[in-house]
């Protein structure tokens, strides 16, 4: 509110201040010097002020051009008479600009004080105010007009000023200046005007207040005209800064779209920066995986072709054959990883969850990854804790993690270098650390170290082969187990640390609460692997000649009974007459795949062998594909490549099923 709230008491206690100048007047009134000349007077004040109010800009007020007839009054018949036709004026002047009881008052109060004030100034400076006019126009009755006519306009404009600025909370002097300054005017010519008509009427007679007339509607016109130029010049000023306004907001809009064009060209630049270097990434991906392909490619056609010339001696044959199956090792790999990313993109991983013993599984790792360290003459060291280091996660890919890293930790590390694992407790979660002697990380590859297809040398120089996905896949398979990654280096040269944080189950699960029947059926495949498949009767289907023969010779040498079909429709030919023990099937073929195959087969009687075991070897190798193949009917989902090992034990295990 600030200085607000003194608005109504102050214009409470001018109003009271009036009221007792208005009775104070009443009593010191002489009626009998009342005439008609006075009640003439008080008619024009009274018309006057009830019909020519000219409002004063920016605030609620008004001035009159009754002031000569004040003036005059004050002149013929003394100051009380004159206080009483100011407060009329006050009274008649207000109902024009308001209906507010308090403003009527107060306006009606402020003409009764500021008169008053003007009376006992000029009482005070030059005695009795009616005998001024009769000693002609001298200094002191000049005198007396100036007096007169600034201390009416001092002591009104001050007193309505006051009000404005409590009201607006602005100073006094700016409010006045602003405001009441330019309406000096009206009592100065007023003033004089009442001076000249009361020596005229003491010449002439009462008949030459007439004159007032023209003088009063000379002031109403001046002022008129200086509203109406003022009003004119606010229109202009309202419309300007409207200009103003519209221009400050297009230029606030205008700012505003070139920085959503600077966020949108930045974003543009980062985005195509950002495309740029995937793309890169992927054409060095591809180089790399084309060169990763090719390399086995061609020792695998070479040895085949040398194996197929003039017949080599027995080393020579060994070698080339342990060639062939490595590098194909090694493109197997490569698709595994391939098909890891795949699902890991895709949301398709999916993970066994049993309890499992980290100790064990690291320490298998170890060992096989043993013979590729002792080729370069690496000591691998492994210790652990005693205590409690089992936890929720699938057994195959945690082992996948740890061989991953000490893969990784090998192939870095030169001949004589040291590789260190270590597997301890720390609070409630399980740590395996892998450190190595190696070559170490460059500080700005280390936050790219586990990223897919980000490799620290990508060039054709380069001293290790890999596709850039091994660290990739081992990030996203212990965030998979609720667990956390990491890497360490002190620099190129200077080693490195690879580690991976595991929680420890909240309760550890009993062996009896694992699945005996996956336990069982594993058991079940290795003893297969070296079992015989003496009389027992295989139908393969595949469409590629080369893959259809390799099956069926693995097969035939484990003393199985073949006989292979090239399609879907020769296979349900042969499957009611030849009556085999166990169907194995590819899934993509021409004209009817392996689906529909089973289909047709299922729908077939139990004497035409709509109950025969089948299972589905084929190159679509993931999680949705084995679970469709079980699905649709098949028993069993082997993916390509498969080892001689795995097609034999696969045929064992649905020909002597699990009981």
């Amino acid at each position: 509110m600030g200085r607000q709230r003194f608005v109504a008491p102050y214009m409470w206690g001018v109003i009271a201040a009036g009221a007792t100048i208005l009775l104070f007047s009443l009593y010191r009134l002489p009626l009998v010097r009342l005439d008609l000349p006075f009640l003439i007077l008080a008619l024009l004040v009274i018309a006057v002020s009830s019909s020519v109010v000219i409002r004063i800009p920016l605030v609620s007020g008004g001035i009159t051009v009754s002031d000569t007839f004040i003036f005059l009054t004050m002149l013929l018949y003394g100051g009380e008479a004159a206080v009483l036709l100011a407060v009329g004026d006050g009274l008649c002047a207000s109902l024009r600009i308001s209906r507010k009881p308090r403003t009527i008052l107060f306006n009606s109060a402020v003409m009764a004080c500021s008169t008053f004030i003007t009376v006992w100034t000029l009482r005070t400076c030059f005695g009795s105010i009616i005998e001024l006019p009769r000693a002609g126009y001298t200094g002191g009755f000049i005198g007396a007009i100036w007096v007169m006519a600034l201390t009416q306009y001092a002591a009104n404009s001050g007193l309505v000023a006051a009000e404005k600025a409590l009201k607006t909370e602005q100073p006094f002097w700016m409010t006045w200046r602003a405001f009441y300054l330019w309406t000096s005017v009206t009592y100065i010519a007023g003033a004089s005007a009442a001076g000249i008509i009361a020596k005229l009427i003491g010449t002439f007679g009462f008949y030459a207040v007439t004159l007032t007339a023209p003088i009063a509607a000379i002031i109403y016109l001046t002022y008129r005209t200086y509203q109406r130029n003022i009003e004119a010049s606010q229109a202009q000023a309202a419309q300007a800064e409207r200009h103003v306004g519209e221009l400050n907001h297009y230029l606030i809009e205008l700012k505003r779209a070139e920085e959503e064009r600077d966020r949108l060209l930045d974003r543009e630049r980062r985005a195509r920066a950002e495309a740029e270097a995937a793309n890169r990434i992927k054409d060095e991906f591809l180089a790399t995986l084309s060169h990763e392909l090719r390399t086995p490619l061609t020792s695998i056609l070479g040895w085949a072709n040398l194996l197929r010339g003039a017949e080599p001696d027995a080393p020579i044959s060994a070698q080339g054959l342990e060639v062939i199956e490595r590098n194909a090792q090694n493109q197997k790999q490569l698709i595994d990883d391939l098909l890891d990313v795949s699902r890991i993109i895709t949301g398709q991983l999916r993970l066994d969850v049993s309890q499992v013993d980290l100790t064990r599984i690291v320490a298998d790792a170890v060992e096989i990854v043993s013979p590729a360290a002792n080729a370069k003459r690496i000591h691998i060291s492994y210790a652990f804790d005693a205590g409690q280091c089992h936890v929720s996660g699938d057994a195959v890919r945690l082992q996948q993690v740890v061989w991953n890293v000490l893969v990784n930790a090998v192939k870095f590390t030169p001949e004589g270098g040291r590789i260190d694992v270590k597997l301890e407790q720390v609070d409630h979660r399980v740590r395996v650390s892998v450190s190595d002697n190696g070559q170490g990380i460059k500080p700005e590859f280390l936050p790219h170290v586990f990223d897919r297809f980000r490799q620290a040398d990508g060039t054709t120089t380069r001293a290790h082969g890999g596709l850039g996905l091994g660290l990739a896949i081992v990030r996203h398979l212990v965030e998979a187990h609720g667990g956390e990654v990491g890497a360490e280096s002190s620099g190129a040269g200077r080693g490195a640390v690879f580690f991976f944080h595991l929680p420890l189950p909240a309760v550890r699960v009993e062996a009896s609460e694992v699945d005996p029947a996956n336990c069982l059926l594993e058991s079940h495949l290795r003893n297969a692997a070296a079992t015989s498949l003496r009389g027992v009767r295989v139908l393969v289907v595949d469409d590629d000649t080369d893959a259809r023969q390799m099956i069926s010779a693995v097969l035939r040498r484990s003393g199985a009974e073949v006989k292979a079909c090239c399609s879907a429709s020769e296979a349900l030919t042969a499957l009611p007459q030849w009556r085999p023990d166990v169907l194995m099937s590819d899934i993509g073929m021409p004209h009817e795949d392996g689906y529909e195959l089973i289909h047709k087969v299922r729908a077939l009687t139990d004497e035409h062998g709509g109950r025969v075991p089948a299972a589905a070897l084929t190159a679509y190798a993931r999680e949705e594909d084995r679970k469709r193949a079980i699905a649709e009917g098949y028993q069993m989902h082997v993916a390509k490549p498969a080892s001689s090992a795995d097609l034999v034990a696969a045929v064992a295990a649905l020909a002597r099923p699990v009981p």
